[in-house]
């Protein structure tokens, strides 16, 4: 099972009552897949408008919000960027999917490339289809957590 880092007693306090809050709520994973469905059709807009940065936010945004609905599926709340790092770690030892945990480390430069500009345009549209094929894989593994 899927574990967090050691708390202080009140961080773990205010983790659980969070959890228990969004996780009894029926509507908190539907608006997690709303906020995907809404970054990606955003960052499909700028990319049309060729601004590559502000899409490469957007496709960062869309990965998270999966993955908070498929950390949620193992009862975990995600509520700070590292928490996705180590939830995946956690998971890829697991299921033995070492690239699970690989790719998003690479699929982490478009979270960067909107603060240093450091995807060029011309490679833009190969992080795009790997970002795309990486929400697609977690929305997999969403399913199967669910079965």
């Amino acid at each position: 099972m899927l574990v967090c880092r050691s708390r202080s007693a009140k961080e773990s306090y205010l983790m659980t009552l969070e959890k228990s809050c969004l996780l009894s709520d029926p509507t908190y994973i539907t608006h997690l897949f709303e906020s995907r469905d809404q970054y990606r059709a955003n960052a499909e807009e700028a990319i049309g408008a060729g601004e590559f940065r502000k899409a490469s936010e957007l496709l960062w945004g869309a990965i998270t919000q999966e993955l908070k609905a498929l950390a949620a599926s193992y009862g975990k709340v995600i509520s700070s960027h590292r928490q996705f790092f180590e939830l995946l770690r956690q998971l890829a030892t697991e299921l033995g999917d070492r690239p699970l945990y690989t790719e998003f480390v690479e699929l982490n430069a478009l979270h960067k490339n909107f603060y240093d500009e450091t995807i060029p345009p011309d490679v833009f549209p190969d992080y795009y289809a790997r970002a795309i094929a990486y929400i697609e894989r977690l929305e997999l593994l969403l399913r199967n957590a669910r079965d």
